[in-house]
């Protein structure tokens, strides 16, 4: 039995996109469960960042300014993502909060979703099957799937 009150079961959901039109739409899916269940809703972008290695070849060194870039860009690329779910959620049910984050990654993506979900306490994730990477024959996507395997909170992969 659920002992907790029905209303703080999904309290804080992560909502983790990448611009696909599957993360636009577990986006959706996200926001008919807050407003179930008077949620928070987390949208998140993980940037993957090339490696100090892949810099160095490039131009022979790394400086915090192609880190800054590569954020300003990927910040310019989510505010558009970002306004289309906040739009979609003031139309839907203005009282549900939505802030949005983006982390800038070395490493699999999977793994900065999971440590996220931890740090902030996330009671459920939901994410696309596929995002922009995908490949058809996958049933999913290495993200979903590092997801669905490592997260410590439930997960809901939307089609």
């Amino acid at each position: 039995t659920i002992l907790m009150a029905s209303d703080q079961l999904f309290s804080k959901i992560l909502v983790p996109i990448d611009g696909s039109e599957p993360s636009f739409h577990a986006a959706q899916v996200a926001i008919n469960i807050a407003n179930k269940f008077n949620s928070e809703i987390i949208v998140l972008y993980v940037v993957v960042s090339p490696s100090k290695s892949e810099y160095a070849n490039l131009t022979g060194l790394v400086t915090p300014k192609h880190i800054d870039m590569i954020i300003e860009n990927a910040k310019s690329e989510a505010k558009t993502w970002f306004k289309r779910i906040k739009d979609t959620v003031e139309e839907e049910n203005p009282n549900i909060k939505v802030s949005t984050k983006i982390i800038l990654t070395g490493f699999a993506v999977y793994g900065e979703i999971i440590q996220y979900a931890q740090q902030e306490s996330i009671n459920l994730i939901v994410l696309g099957t596929r995002g922009r990477s995908g490949f058809k024959k996958l049933l999913l996507g290495s993200t979903a799937s590092g997801v669905v395997t490592y997260s410590n909170c439930p997960v809901l992969v939307t089609k």
